[in-house]
């Protein structure tokens, strides 16, 4: 029978270290026979990415300077030699806080305040450090054009804007979360309050007795080596005759606070980067079509995709590591590697030599600003396409300067100059058309997914769109990523399977119950979860409940977290235990009240125990703050329908319809919804719109047919 797991059997594991005797001994240490380095690190964005709160470090005005918001006033000023900011509460109330913490120092600074249960929330005001020319010495608010009261998902007092949970483990070395999920507290502990010398290099102590000593070990006693792959010597390019998609050690050590990506365990500075974390794919919602930055992924997951990466180019050939700067400025640090006679010449960049228009990171490297002032470059590396924006809606390097110049000036430039009529990067097209559901592009898009010469980024991408054409005709192309050598291939080919039923998923992925990356583990026990042991081949049910167990265990490391809370939640559902999965959806509520996941699936819950009661003020509040969302529209009128409502239900059933209309469940009942009460050629209509653009789907072809023959 299935073993009920629990949330005590896994307590003791949350926060443990790796099995390792290092100790870490703070960078100080470090400092006797690395003068140069501690020295450039001293004056880093690593060494003061977070500072005890003091007169040296806060940049702010705290000098009873004022900031209003939507009606709202919030009061910086000192007392005593400390910072204090009276600023709405998370009930509204104008409320004093001292600041602990300041984060980050240029080109702004945020306030960590902080609570009495330990938690230390950032505060959503910051301070703008550029100077005054540049815009800068101001008060402003992250969200300046739309009001983050208190209960938003977003206000700094919530869950979203917790230091302990989002930010820590970047911002310190060696951070111990130190959740306590009965009693909701913190007491979190860290070995520096900033990015040390042991946050890149682990912990030092053996290291430090290799100097001492002299004796023989490993790696100077270091648990990572962090060396270039290579760089070039004298003029020569020794880029290694064996190319791959691996990320080097080095990429994984940067990677592990410079990208998208979810904690999976206590970071382990011994293993590889998939069994820490788990890498966020080219979604929507991060990434334009053709891969380009959208919202803020912290550069790895772009430089995943670059033609650098695939050279196995490694971010200290760029960056020198200790004070973060650029080790040569100006486009002598790409022709490290790039030959003058053919890149530095008016010919390649089309602009006269030494202006902005001739630097190579302002055409391949583009900037997004990100929190109001933080200009952050793209690091794909891409060829300028005003072509893919003429025809996909894509940003360009060229426009983001010719400002004034329209998209299709820029494209007939190019068209002029080069001759081409399709975007530069033919996934982009591809891309594009399967997140607009397009059926057409399904060869295209396998095609994409099993190219052995695109980054694994964009293959991922493509195979995480095959969910949105289940069919037979897609497996073959899924289960031979499912089998691929690469990670992060086999971690989002599982995407592809979601139509079977668990028991068909379970026949792909039994062989990767004990896969050796727990990135993929995790995601393997997504789309098990629900399977019972029993129905597992008895050879295989010790390691099914193995991965049941890490799967259990990995989100209750983040059970400070709504959105991972929501996923247990799930999980214990998936399993029929609807009181746990309702107290573990409830605490969630309790970190996020605005969160919507949670509400929906709280909601549903709630429904499956005959609580409609309890359901219907969710989702009436979910549909409130959320009217955009079609999940939100579609659960309320199922609801009514439940509760004999039938007519009330039908504007939210066509809400949803036009919210979502790439959902063909969502069409199907708004017309057998018409069809319910009695507007059958209604529902004909819809249905004939909607048999076009899912020919595939039987609910929708047979449905059309009954009504036809009324």
């Amino acid at each position: 029978m299935f073993r009920r797991l629990s949330f005590s059997v896994v307590i003791l594991l949350w926060f443990s270290h790796s099995a390792s005797a290092q100790d870490f001994v703070g960078s100080e240490a470090c400092a006797a026979c690395h003068q140069q380095e501690y020295n450039n690190w001293q004056e880093s964005h690593h060494r003061q990415a977070m500072q005890p709160a003091n007169a040296d470090t806060v940049l702010g005005d705290f000098n009873g300077a004022s900031f209003d918001y939507f009606g709202s006033t919030s009061r910086f000023y000192t007392r005593n030699d400390e910072f204090f900011v009276e600023t709405d509460n998370a009930e509204g109330e104008p409320e004093e806080f001292k600041v602990a913490y300041t984060f980050g120092f240029t080109p702004l600074q945020q306030y960590l305040l902080e609570f009495p249960d330990g938690r230390l929330q950032a505060l959503t005001i910051v301070w703008d450090t550029r100077s005054a020319d540049e815009g800068g010495q101001r008060w402003y608010h992250l969200y300046p054009d739309e009001e983050i009261a208190a209960g938003d998902m977003l206000h700094w007092s919530g869950a979203f804007q917790n230091w302990n949970s989002r930010c820590a483990s970047c911002h310190t070395t060696d951070l111990q979360r130190n959740f306590d999920m009965e009693t909701n507290t913190y007491n979190t502990q860290w070995a520096e309050s900033h990015v040390g010398c042991e946050a890149c290099h682990g912990p030092g102590s053996q290291h430090l007795a290799w100097a001492e000593n002299e004796t023989l070990t490993e790696n100077f006693g270091l648990l990572v080596n962090i060396d270039k792959v290579w760089e070039p010597v004298n003029g020569d390019l020794p880029i290694p005759d064996s190319n791959n998609n691996a990320m080097s050690e080095q990429l994984q050590v940067c990677a592990s606070c410079h990208s998208r990506r979810g904690e999976l365990q206590h970071r382990d500075m011994a293993a590889a980067f998939l069994d820490n974390y788990s890498l966020s794919p080219v979604l929507p919602e991060l990434y334009f079509s053709d891969g380009q930055v959208l919202d803020e992924v912290y550069v790895a997951g772009s430089f995943l995709q670059s033609r650098m990466h695939q050279n196995q180019v490694s971010c200290t050939n760029c960056h020198e590591p200790h004070s973060n700067q650029l080790r040569i400025e100006g486009n002598g640090l790409c022709l490290q590697c790039h030959e003058a006679g053919t890149f530095q010449t008016q010919e390649h960049f089309f602009h006269e030599p030494g202006s902005e228009g001739a630097q190579c990171v302002n055409c391949h490297m583009p900037e997004t600003t990100f929190m109001g002032v933080d200009a952050r470059r793209d690091h794909s590396f891409r060829v300028p396409d005003p072509i893919a924006s003429l025809q996909l809606g894509v940003p360009n390097a060229c426009n983001d300067c010719h400002e004034d110049q329209s998209v299709q000036w820029a494209a007939d430039f190019m068209q002029a100059r080069n001759g081409r009529t399709e975007p530069f990067y033919s996934h982009a097209a591809i891309i594009d058309a399967a997140r607009n559901n397009q059926q057409e592009i399904v060869p295209d898009l396998l095609a994409l997914a099993a190219d052995e010469t695109q980054p694994s980024m964009l293959r991922a991408a493509a195979l995480i769109a095959t969910a949105n054409f289940p069919s037979q005709r897609n497996l073959r192309t899924v289960i031979e990523a499912l089998n691929a050598e690469d990670p992060i291939l086999r971690m989002n080919a599982v995407h592809g399977l979601g139509f079977l039923s668990p028991q068909q998923r379970f026949q792909y992925l039994q062989n990767l119950l004990d896969d050796p990356v727990k990135a993929v583990r995790m995601n393997v026990a997504r789309q098990l979860t629900g399977m019972q042991v029993n129905q597992i081949p008895p050879n295989s049910r010790a390691d099914f409940a193995a991965l049941l167990t890490e799967y259990e265990n990995s989100l209750l490391f983040n059970a400070d977290m709504p959105e991972s809370l929501n996923e247990l939640g799930l999980f214990y559902a998936g399993y029929g235990d609807l009181q746990r999965a309702t107290q573990t959806l409830e605490a969630a509520l309790d970190l996020s009240s605005a969160y919507l996941p949670v509400m929906l699936n709280l909601s549903d819950l709630y429904r499956a125990q005959d609580r409609d009661d309890l359901a219907e003020p969710l989702l009436d509040e979910a549909t409130r703050l959320y009217p955009e969302s079609a999940d939100a529209s579609h659960s309320l009128g199922l609801l009514y329908v439940r509760t004999f409502r039938l007519p009330e239900s039908l504007e939210l059933f066509q809400q949803a319809a036009e919210l979502a209309p790439g959902n063909p469940q969502y069409v199907y009942v708004y017309a057998v919804a018409l069809a319910e009460l009695d507007r059958v050629d209604e529902a004909i209509t819809v249905l004939t719109d909607a048999r076009q653009r899912f020919p595939d789907d039987a609910q929708i072809r047979n449905a059309l047919q009954a009504y036809r023959n009324r």
